[in-house]
């Protein structure tokens, strides 16, 4: 039975893709196109550079709080995590080795140094609802369009949701806690390690200063995945829907891929992205599903680094004699 705990996640994934090859929108002979562009693969080396320096950086504002860390050791730590995310089979993701391995090296706790990662990922998430809601309107403004009121309605929920959740959660939390905090069972001890675990998120999301600074981040960092995976598109002679509803949709694929079912989203990235796309065209589902997958590799690419430094810093040294 725990053998097939640790296995499921990455057999969840080889499924999906066999059923995207097997159904259509997954087209080998497009990415193997993409791949031979050179203009393509530079573009992506430099881009993904770019971002997994600003996934450090993100990061990093978030340690700083607790206590300062070097935006070169964020940056090793990030690919370090980045590779787990790919290649634990488990349910253990890459965040959690990334806040580990800092505990490690950093004077801070594993509680504290899990509430930056989980700062880090829930913040990431409200702003890609936060920009989506905004681009969306903003096209709807400039251009309405019927095809837009059902996702600008998804896009509010979850806007709306994200925003009550982060604002009003401590006091429901803490409510509870006040309640039934003298009973000593384990649902009450789960209940305020998910109160300590979130401490930071809600403090932070309350900090107007840090949060304008975080969004912008966010916003970069999801332009240059968004970016990349247009150019992509553009190559394939596909026409894609507006930017400002392109850019809109990869956020809600990239909602979707974050879900924790399959390693680092695979799988489930291109389900998401055909579903999303296909309703605006077939064409476009088929091309959404092989920059998504483009995007992936170049994300591997600069995660196999992170393998790399994990294993240089494990490495036992010989003692001199």
């Amino acid at each position: 039975m725990s053998f097939i705990k640790k296995i499921w996640r990455p057999i969840f994934a080889i499924i999906f893709l066999i059923v995207l090859i097997k159904k259509g929108p997954f087209k080998v002979e497009q990415l193997q196109f993409i791949l031979t562009q050179k203009n393509i693969l530079f573009m992506g080396v430099i881009l993904f550079l770019a971002q997994f320096i600003l996934f450090s950086y993100r990061w990093k504002m978030f340690v700083d709080l607790e206590s300062e860390l070097s935006l070169k050791k964020a940056f090793r730590l990030t690919l370090i995590g980045q590779f787990f995310s790919f290649f634990i089979p488990g349910g253990v993701g890459g965040d959690v080795v990334k806040a580990l391995e800092l505990s490690k090296d950093h004077v801070t706790s594993k509680a504290d140094a899990l509430s930056t990662v989980i700062g880090d990922r829930v913040l990431g998430l409200f702003s890609m609802i936060f920009i989506s809601t905004l681009f969306l309107s903003i096209e709807y403004i400039v251009s309405p369009n019927p095809h837009l009121t059902h996702l600008i309605f998804i896009s509010l929920t979850l806007f709306a949701l994200a925003t009550t959740g982060l604002l009003f959660a401590p006091f429901f939390l803490k409510r509870l806690n006040s309640l039934f905090g003298q009973t000593e069972n384990k649902l009450m001890l789960k209940l305020n390690k998910l109160i300590n675990s979130f401490n930071m998120t809600f403090l932070v999301f309350r900090n107007k200063k840090f949060l304008i600074k975080n969004i912008f981040v966010c916003f970069i960092v999801q332009l240059i995945s968004i970016l990349f995976m247009y150019s992509i598109v553009k190559a394939l002679k596909v026409e894609p829907p507006p930017f400002f509803v392109f850019f809109s949709l990869c956020c809600f694929g990239f909602l979707a891929s974050a879900i924790p079912l399959t390693p680092a989203g695979i799988g489930v990235g291109q389900a998401a992205f055909y579903f999303l796309f296909s309703t605006y065209k077939p064409e476009v589902g088929d091309a959404a599903v092989t920059a998504v997958s483009g995007l992936q590799l170049f994300q591997l690419f600069f995660a196999l680094f992170g393998g790399l430094f994990f294993s240089i810093k494990n490495t036992p040294t010989k003692k001199a004699l």
